[in-house]
């Protein structure tokens, strides 16, 4: 077969399934709607299943429920017959698939699930099938040829099953309100998962790793502190505890330039000599509160053009120490 043969057949492939998808968009109606309502009124948790190819479709399916704000959970239909249906409730439903709607096996699941559980979804290409007389719900899929050449390949099919459970998940989801922030809580290790629930509270230095220094501690107790800590700064508090300020390398550098005896002050005045002069940009930000999205401290440390930043309680008084390094290593930049 030539090249040329095989990119006619790729394009006719991909056409034929486009055509299908169209053709199963302009279908959906009232039976689509009622399964979007059985699933919100009467199942606390679907149960989804198929064989061979459509069991990978409908497990996948379930996944996409599943952290969309619909619990579903994958079962096979051998391994239900098997004692898996032990989790099965009134509160479940099933939703089945099958293209011929005449598969043994999903057949003889839906028949024990129906004195168990609660509605059966049937998912199908058969106009007339056993399956269609099990479920309390049928939904037809477009009776399509398999795109290919043999027209045997589970092709158009496992595309209409797949498109079909992806716009069930969708729909449930605006119907229940789903919010990315709701996304967030189930996929807390993916990119949009840390960017909306990680705070600063959770990057934060804190504890023993802080580097306090009493205002009035000697410079050498400052220097010390800076140095045993290791986070290329100190923080300066007053008696009770409040921020004076941050002291950081830098600063360091300015007082050993300004001051000809740096060892006879205290932090107090370390802090007050070291201070940026006029010609030298503003930090606008200094500290968020332990709840501060990390995100935002982050964008506030690229504004700001600055690496840390100081998390402090109500009154105040510094808790933690947030770096922009930190951060990059959590994944936010």
């Amino acid at each position: 077969m030539s090249i040329s043969e095989a990119l006619r057949i790729a394009r006719q492939v991909i056409g034929d399934e486009a055509d299908a998808l169209r053709r199963l968009a302009d279908e959906l109606g009232t039976v689509f709607e009622a399964v979007v309502q059985t699933i919100l009124t009467d199942c606390d948790q679907l149960v989804v299943s198929g064989l061979g190819k459509s069991g990978n479709i409908a497990r996948k399916i379930a996944a996409t429920l599943t952290s969309t704000g619909t619990p579903a959970v994958f079962m096979h239909p051998v391994d239900a017959l098997h004692g898996d249906l032990g989790i099965v409730t009134p509160r479940n439903g099933l939703m089945a698939f099958t293209r011929s709607g005449n598969t043994d096996e999903i057949l003889r699941l839906v028949t024990h699930f129906r004195r168990l559980g609660g509605p059966v979804i049937g998912v199908t290409q058969a106009r007339e099938s056993r399956l269609a007389e099990l479920s309390n719900h049928l939904v037809r899929l477009p009776d399509v040829p398999e795109a290919g050449p043999l027209n045997l390949a589970p092709t158009t099919s496992c595309m209409l099953m797949l498109a079909f459970g992806d716009a069930l998940a969708m729909a449930l989801l605006a119907s229940r309100g789903f919010r990315k922030e709701d996304f967030a809580q189930f996929h807390p290790e993916g990119t949009l998962g840390r960017r909306l629930l990680l705070r600063a509270g959770d990057v934060m230095h804190a504890g023993a790793a802080l580097p306090l220094v009493d205002a009035d501690a000697t410079f050498d107790q400052l220097v010390v502190s800076m140095t045993t800590k290791q986070l290329g700064l100190a923080l300066i508090t007053e008696r009770d505890g409040r921020l004076l300020g941050v002291f950081t390398d830098g600063d360091l550098r300015r007082v050993f330039e300004r001051v000809s005896d740096p060892h006879k002050i205290t932090a107090r005045e370390a802090h007050r000599g070291s201070r940026r002069t006029s010609s030298e940009p503003a930090v606008t930000h200094s500290s968020v509160s332990a709840s501060h999205p990390a995100v935002d401290c982050l964008r506030m440390m690229m504004e700001s053009r600055i690496t840390s930043l100081v998390v402090a309680d109500d009154a105040g008084r510094p808790v933690g120490l947030l770096r922009l390094l930190d951060l990059l290593n959590a994944g936010l930049g």
